[in-house]
This record gives C-alpha cells, sequence and structure tokens, in this order.
C-alpha cells in the first residue's frame, strides 16, 4: 500500500522509492557448487506476511574481501506460468522432471539453449532470480498440472487447462485489487526487495548493482530501475512502445504489467523522467511482432530527448538488432557488454 500511495502522491514530483519498508531475511533452502558459482535456492520476505523463493547464484571466490557486482534477473511472461526463475537459472537437482524440461525447453527457444543467470554468474556476477506471484513456486495447482501434461505425460485435457491457466490471471488481478493492491505494484516491491538484498550480501559491491529483463522483464527492469536507489544501471530487452499500440480493453497477459493511475497520466517512454541519469541500454528486434518498429523508434526517440532534457545525453543507449522477440547470443553479448562496462 506504501507503494501505491507514493507513486499517486510523487510521480508528477521526482523519483519514488519503491520498496524500503521491509528489510529482507534471507535463508538458504538448498545449494548446488557448479562451475565457477554455487547455486542456492533461498527464500526471504517482501512483507510482513509473504515470503518469495528465488534463485541465488554466487561465483566462487566472493568474499567481504573480494566483493562482486549484483544482478538481478527478471524473468518473462511467455504465457509460461509454471516456470518462474527456471527461466533464467537451470533447475537445481531436486527440482521435478517436468519442470527441467519446460525451462529447457524455454532457454531452447529464447535464449539459444543458455541459461542467461548461469553464463553471468559464471562470469563473475552475483544474480538473484526471484519468482513473481502467478510464476514457478508461486503458480497454481493448475499451472502446475498442464506443466505434468505438458512435459510429464500426465493425461487430461491440456486445451481446458491452458484455457483456465490464462484466465486465472484475470483473477489473481481482481483478486488483489479487491484488497487495494495492484499486482505491478507488488512485484516492483519484491523485485526491489531483491536488489536490497543483494545490497546487504557482505561479498556484493553494493554500488554494483543492475538489473536484467526480457519481455515482461524488461518492463519489470525499467521500473526496478527508475523506482528503486539500489539499482545503479540495467538492460530491458523487447519491451518498449507506445500506450497508442496497446489494446484495449486490456487481454489477460496485460494484468500483471497493468498500474492504471500511471497509464492514465504517462505514456511507457516516460519512464526516462524516472530512469535518467543512470545509465540505461533497450533493446527491440526489427522483427518483433509484439512491438512495431515505428512506435519503438518514436518511444526510443522521446526517450533521448528526456534524457538530454536532463542533461544525461550520452547515458542511454536505444538500439534495434535484426532478430525477433527473442534473447540469442548475439543479443547476450550486447547485454554483456554493457553491464561490464557500467558495473566491473
Amino acid at each position: 500500500m506504501m507503494l501505491r500511495f507514493l507513486m499517486l502522491i510523487l510521480l508528477a514530483a521526482g523519483p519514488l522509492q519503491a520498496g524500503r519498508s521491509v528489510r529482507p531475511a534471507m535463508r538458504v533452502l538448498e545449494s548446488e557448487q557448479r562451475d565457477g558459482y554455487t547455486c542456492q535456492l533461498v527464500e526471504y520476505n517482501v512483507s510482513k506476511e509473504e515470503r518469495v523463493q528465488s534463485y541465488l547464484l554466487v561465483p566462487d571466490g566472493a568474499s567481504r574481501w573480494h566483493r562482486r557486482p549484483g544482478l538481478v534477473l527478471l524473468h518473462d511472461h511467455g504465457a509460461r506460468f509454471d516456470i518462474g526463475k527456471e527461466k533464467l537459472v537451470r533447475p537445481l537437482p531436486s527440482a521435478p522432471d517436468y519442470i527441467k524440461a519446460s525451462a529447457q525447453q524455454w532457454v531452447d527457444d529464447g535464449f539459444d539453449g543458455v541459461y542467461f543467470a548461469d553464463r553471468l554468474a559464471a562470469a563473475g556476477y552475483v544474480v538473484i532470480v526471484p519468482d513473481a506471484l502467478y510464476w514457478g513456486s508461486r503458480s497454481t495447482a493448475l499451472c502446475q498440472q498442464w506443466s505434468r501434461m505438458k512435459f510429464g505425460g500426465e493425461r487430461g485435457n491440456i486445451d481446458s487447462v491452458k484455457t483456465l491457466v490464462y484466465e486465472g490471471q484475470r483473477a489473481c488481478y481482481d483478486s488483489l485489487a479487491r484488497r487495494g493492491v495492484v499486482w505491478a505494484e507488488q512485484t516492483l516491491h519484491e523485485d526491489a526487495a531483491a536488489a536490497r538484498l543483494l545490497r546487504r550480501l557482505s561479498y556484493v559491491k553494493n554500488r554494483r548493482i543492475g538489473c536484467f529483463g526480457w519481455s515482461m522483464g524488461a518492463h519489470r527492469a525499467w521500473l526496478l530501475a527508475a523506482f528503486c536507489p539500489q539499482v545503479r544501471t540495467g538492460v530491458a530487452l523487447c519491451w518498449m512502445t507506445l500506450m497508442e499500440t496497446q489494446v484495449q480493453p486490456y487481454k489477460a497477459s496485460d494484468y500483471s504489467m497493468l498500474i492504471p493511475k500511471m497509464r492514465e497520466r504517462y505514456d511507457f517512454p516516460d519512464i526516462a523522467r524516472w530512469l535518467a541519469p543512470k545509465p540505461f541500454l533497450f533493446l527491440n528486434g526489427l522483427q518483433d511482432k509484439l512491438f512495431p518498429v515505428d512506435a519503438v523508434q518514436t518511444a526510443f526517440d522521446r526517450m533521448q530527448a528526456i534524457y538530454t532534457e536532463k542533461h544525461a545525453a550520452g547515458r542511454l543507449r536505444t538500439e534495434f538488432f535484426d532478430g525477433p522477440h527473442h534473447c540469442g547470443l548475439r543479443e547476450q553479448e550486447t547485454i554483456i557488454d554493457f553491464l561490464d562496462t557500467q558495473l566491473k
């Protein structure tokens, strides 16, 4: 509720500091040593009532004497809810086989077979990847049933279950709204809690924290960087456009990203007003069918103008790549180069 109140009062006046009310207390549930880093399943509080599971990847040798930069990686939507953090991190051995199969199929299609968080951890970053509400460990029984049917051989009417899972987003949004909570604002709170948790770890360079997201994760990334002071920089891949391109009434897939009061007053590129002067990279595919090139280019131009107005010219990169809605090996290299420049 505090974030909602501050957003309504302060958006017109200046930067909003998201999610400062709760100090995350973390415990490690499971751990696995990997090639050059450790993968931990951790749990921590994001409010007085709720705890969240994340994967935390820690490079070998990280310590209070050898601190490493930190990254908050934010998973996409993709209408795939059985997995969340597993879209970016190779699941631990204890994960069900159907979840492992689901995650592998996702990274094969979206990331050229690479678990991007694992790649970044092997490159020396401390990486945290939280599950958003309705994904992964926070998904519903129906989401997991669909996954068992798709990847585990369980029998049943998979199309019927898929429809119920998809429409369940609307029910999730409405359930929160009845309590005065906006889903996307809660997600922002939780993503900010992940950033604050990173900052408190003794082996993280607390002034060297960035974020990355693809698709819905990109939407989460530019919100997080704009409103969370702990995040210094970031990359948003394949999520920027103009309000006029958005279908109304909203589709179910939009409910997890919808902040009504913000959309009533601002267009998407206006986020640059709160991002500036932070260094940030926006990338979009020339063949991305979800975000028309003309609208994205106009949004990029508006963002660049805002950075110039705020005397931060040159600190915002807005680029297109030759490809679809995808985070392939070429895009990963661009992202890593940018993050290395800003955080190492």
